[in-house]
């Protein structure tokens, strides 16, 4: 550096990226997609993907409009998020488990009729397994998949004629198992599957999960409780919230109350859902818009979920039993699942809404019992009590390992009063007050570089119900009688 006297400036290249931290609603899915069209689909396979539009689905995921939800849950999950008809909202985080190394079966002396040398396989063929006799892939016969999900065969060498007689390895979805939801982690290889993957979010695409689900599992109680263990501590400390389904085998109303309660679907970080629903003529896992509906609904307040997706309108047709009976729900048979807290749909106000205001712990006459409780009667309280907790670890993360005194303590003091007077004045709080409590602020934890804060908050309650009692007075009949005299 040449020697300087005085004063100087200097312009310089900014190295501020744009960050994709984001503390708004993100939902997880963990599930099965149509990763076989990907000839790179080795990268897709228990690994978070982030899914901002179908675009991203068709590239990362092999998605197309026209898949089976019931084979490919996370083509449902992109389905509902980006092409509902009331407001496509994203992104989405979704982890696959399906992996056409594993789950498949060879078919063998299959045959395609040619037109103008081009054929089409309409079938769950993995791309690049498909083989006719000892003629090359790439060089004799080429392999696509179209937008349709169809396996698109172009024949380039004119020694092959129609029909052709081809062998393939065909996905078998069939083979994918709860283990292969539930996933593990080997830490010998540091290598995550299914569910356990979720612990890694943050770290690989810098978002906090805020709601996880695996419809089509959902509903098996083995495939649940991992989940539930999940969300109550993410990569060692985010907290989340999950949706579940109950089995769709379950055909009445008291049913679902029954088997709710006797499957232990009760915590009070799991909203319970109940029963599918229809999109477009597919059968669909209701955990899945009631997810729609809650992302959607927290966008329009700013990422913070005091509001419930309850009574606020779903992109459906109608209600459906896993046998494909349709049936209907009105606003009765919707409370008496709410009282058990399950959350289900009815077609109120000329539209199919979401029609349940709490998660799984509900239960009237109970959960209002006793005061310790009434902040563990409403979705949206405990959301929002979750939201506050993973708000404070992600703005103040850079404190960390940082000296600290008594004016950095008073500083954080000011800054989080700030922050829950503004969530106060938009009416996202009532009351919010954070402190820094000497008793529990030992010395014993302060030398070890331990401070703890107390933050009280009393959320914003929905109005469940409002009732205007009607009685009649013969007060008007004065009008008929006063001065009518002749």
């Amino acid at each position: 550096m040449p020697y300087k006297h005085g004063a100087y400036g200097e312009l310089i290249e900014s190295t501020q990226q744009i960050s994709t931290l984001s503390q708004g609603t993100i939902p997880v899915y963990v599930g099965t997609a149509p990763v076989h069209r990907l000839l790179d689909y080795k990268k897709s396979i228990n690994t978070p993907l982030l899914i901002n539009n179908l675009d991203e689905a068709k590239t990362k995921l092999g998605y197309s409009d026209n898949d089976r939800f019931e084979d490919f849950t996370l083509s449902a999950a992109v389905y509902a998020h980006f092409k509902n008809k009331i407001q496509p909202i994203g992104p989405i985080v979704v982890i696959n488990v399906l992996n056409p190394e594993e789950h498949f079966k060879d078919v063998e002396n299959d045959s395609v009729i040619l037109v103008n040398k081009i054929g089409y396989i309409d079938n769950y063929a993995v791309l690049g397994s498909v083989k006719i006799g000892e003629f090359v892939s790439g060089t004799d016969y080429k392999e696509e998949y179209t937008t349709d999900g169809k396996l698109k065969l172009t024949i380039i060498n004119p020694e092959i004629s129609s029909p052709v007689s081809i062998s393939y390895k065909k996905l078998d979805i069939s083979l994918v198992e709860n283990s292969h939801i539930i996933g593990n982690y080997d830490p010998a290889t540091d290598r995550r599957t299914g569910l356990s993957c979720i612990n890694t979010v943050y770290e690989d695409l810098n978002v906090v999960p805020s709601v996880i689900s695996a419809p089509g599992w959902n509903h098996i109680p083995e495939v649940e409780s991992e989940i539930i263990s999940l969300c109550a501590e993410i990569g060692g400390h985010w907290k989340a919230t999950c949706v579940t389904d109950i089995d769709p085998v379950v055909k009445t109303i008291d049913e679902a109350k029954n088997w709710k309660v006797s499957h232990n679907y009760i915590n009070k970080i799991e909203k319970v859902c109940w029963p599918k629903v229809e999109l477009d003529g597919q059968s669909i896992w209701m955990s899945i818009l009631t997810i729609v509906r809650m992302q959607q609904t927290d966008f329009s307040n700013a990422g913070v979920p005091y509001e419930s997706c309850s009574n606020k309108q779903i992109d459906i047709t109608g209600i459906l039993f896993e046998d494909g009976t349709r049936t209907r729900f009105n606003q009765e048979q919707g409370n008496k699942l709410n009282e058990k807290g399950i959350t289900t749909v009815i077609f109120y106000g000329g539209k199919w809404v979401v029609w349940g205001p709490h998660m799984a712990n509900y239960e009237y006459g109970i959960t209002e019992a006793e005061s310790s409780h009434y902040g563990d009667i409403f979705d949206s309280n405990i959301r929002t009590n979750i939201y506050l907790s993973n708000d404070f670890q992600l703005r103040n993360a850079a404190i960390i390992d940082s000296p600290i005194v008594r004016n950095d303590l008073d500083g954080i003091l000011n800054t989080e009063q700030m922050r829950l007077n503004s969530l106060i004045a938009d009416g996202k709080l009532l009351y919010g007050k954070i402190e820094f409590i000497v008793e529990e602020n030992q010395n014993s934890d302060v030398v070890q570089g331990n401070f703890t804060f107390s933050t009280a908050v009393t959320n914003t309650p929905p109005a469940k119900s409002l009732t205007n009692k009607i009685q009649y007075t013969s007060q008007g009949i004065n009008k008929l009688t006063d001065g009518g005299g002749i």
